[in-house]
């Protein structure tokens, strides 16, 4: 059974006890504003022995303590010391005993997590890291924090397969309630048995490298990678030289076809200076980002691609289209990614 009201009473409002005190000043008596305002006499009197010592009486509600908290200061760093250790547990478990020292609610836990500036949201997708290779992201990080490198000089190369009606960009429409099937509300995939075209390029400083792609049905292997090295990559890269110095470096992750003999000694013999690169690191590489800017060019709707032909196309059309100031602005980002990385202890990073 519910709790019984014993009173039926409420509180005068900051106009009434306005209006009270400046009838009394008026030189009406308690009685009579008693009478006008329904109220007990002593309520009355209370209001006009509040306000009239004070030089300026302002008659708003003072702040008030409000409900004590569910959560004492200690409860509520246990608490948070277990989010931090388990993150993924639900609010359900999370109101406990066994976190806080007490049963809580979910939306205790929710006030809670939201004081400190957590709340439950979706985990980022990245790849699992080798524990080692961790440590080889960190003690990379920190070696070429030490070299200060000039990352204009660096010729970011890379891999990429483009599929047929991929569209990575993210849409929004304006629609109402039980339009959402309407055609021109939907965005439209394609079927193509994941239909793709491998590419490979590069790009150094403000300016983008050759657009290599590879033929339909073949995959990249250390004979084909030394082939684009010979005939696309070196003469780029010397011009590069030109431009920037001798300072000048590729970089390639640790594909097996990277990693080939015959691609090695090419690449010594053609005095091309090689960055070293960390394993499970496409974070750490700018030229990632910039395959997410190609596909989401890829795909708006005048560059719609349906088959390989297409592909090959849009992706001519595409080239010219990425400007020097987005190739120097990703150069640039990598001193923070750096500092990320070893803030991270070698996890993932945002890039």
């Amino acid at each position: 059974m519910g709790r019984i009201r014993k009173t039926t009473r409420t509180e005068l409002t900051p106009v009434e006890r306005g209006q009270i005190f400046d009838r009394w000043q008026c030189g009406q008596s308690i009685a009579s504003i008693s009478a006008h305002f329904d109220r007990p006499r002593s309520t009355i009197a209370s209001v006009i022995d509040r306000y009239k010592l004070q030089p300026k009486p302002t008659f708003q509600n003072k702040p008030r303590s409000g409900r004590k908290p569910v959560l004492a200061p200690r409860a509520e760093r246990a608490l948070l010391r277990h989010i931090i250790k388990a993150p993924t547990e639900t609010l359900f478990a999370l109101c406990s005993p066994s976190k806080s020292g007490i049963q809580i609610s979910r939306n205790t836990v929710r006030q809670t997590l939201k004081k400190y500036g957590k709340a439950k949201r979706k985990p980022r997708k990245k790849p699992w890291l080798r524990p080692a290779n961790k440590i080889k992201r960190v003690d990379w990080a920190r070696s070429e924090k030490k070299v200060k490198r000039d990352y204009n000089t660096v010729c970011w190369s890379d891999e990429v397969t483009f599929f047929i009606g991929e569209d990575g960009s993210t849409t929004y429409v304006t629609r109402g309630p039980g339009e959402e099937w309407e055609d021109k509300n939907l965005k439209p995939t394609f079927k193509s048995g994941r239909i793709g075209v491998g590419v490979w390029s590069c790009f150094c400083g403000d300016e983008m490298g050759p657009l290599v792609i590879v033929p339909k049905g073949e995959r990249m292997t250390a004979e084909r990678y030394r082939g684009v090295l010979k005939e696309h990559f070196i003469p780029f890269y010397r011009r590069m030289r030109r431009k920037y110095g001798p300072s000048v470096v590729i970089q390639q992750d640790n594909a097996p076809w990277h990693k080939a003999k015959t691609v090695q000694a090419l690449l010594k013999a053609s005095r091309v200076k090689v960055l070293f690169w960390p394993p499970q690191s496409p974070d750490l590489s700018p030229i990632e980002n910039l395959w997410k800017q190609i596909k989401d060019i890829l795909g708006k709707g005048k560059y719609r691609v349906k088959n390989i032909s297409d592909i090959e196309a849009a992706l001519a059309k595409a080239w010219p289209l990425i400007s020097k100031e987005v190739l120097l602005k990703l150069n640039a980002s990598m001193p923070g990614r750096l500092n990320i990385v070893i803030k991270n202890k070698g996890g993932s990073i945002k890039y």
